[in-house]
């Protein structure tokens, strides 16, 4: 009984992901156009190529490196930020909560039109208003603000997740532990830095 409900999900996981990944991982070590029967194997040497002759391949790698450092951090500090002060008790912490929840659960495809929108449309509007100059400047045309734009919707789209992750672990921390270091004269700083990170590693 319990495998006829899971089968069909076990299915459904080797057709859509297993598969297809253990596929590549063969064809990545191949020489084959994606169209032609004859499929010859080369062992290594297609990744020698990639990391001593192709140099738009290492650029696209410390690209990716660069980016998921930059995105792991921010995320984590605005989510943990965001977490801590959505705990207190305010009229409108569910509504914010949400608020931040709902891009995550969008569909990357609307958010890369939303922000392509607001990089080249919205902006440019509002420095006509206002004339700041940030506003008009080529957000997705100039290489460096270009990677800050990605990093930045990235972290956008992603920090609702890890904030209630961390809200739901920071609700589980014993408020004792608060009263104690408080007790002991700890500030509000101190009694953050020493408590919430820690709990939450161990959880």
């Amino acid at each position: 009984m319990f495998l006829s409900f899971v089968a069909p999900v076990i299915i459904l996981i080797l057709i859509s992901a297993e598969i297809p990944f253990l596929m590549s991982l063969y064809y990545s070590f191949t020489k084959w156009n994606g169209i032609s029967k004859h499929i010859t194997f080369t062992g290594l040497q297609n990744f020698i190529e990639l990391f001593t002759t192709d140099k738009e391949a290492l650029k696209a790698f410390f690209f990716t490196v660069e980016f998921s450092i930059f995105n792991i951090i921010g995320t984590n500090v605005l989510a943990i930020a965001l977490a801590v002060f959505l705990t207190k008790k305010l009229k409108l912490s569910n509504v914010l909560r949400a608020a931040f929840f709902v891009p995550y659960i969008v569909s990357l495809v609307i958010i890369g039109f939303i922000w392509k929108f607001i990089f080249s449309s919205a902006f440019s509007s509002l420095f006509n208003v206002t004339h700041w100059g940030f506003l008009n400047w080529s957000w997705l045309g100039t290489p460096n603000l270009a990677f800050i734009s990605v990093v930045l919707v990235s972290i956008w789209q992603s920090v609702g997740f890890y904030m209630m992750i961390y809200i739901t672990g920071s609700q589980a921390i014993p408020n004792d532990l608060n009263e104690a270091a408080g007790i002991d004269g700890a500030n509000g700083f101190q009694r953050f830095f020493k408590i919430t990170p820690p709990r939450l590693c161990l959880r």
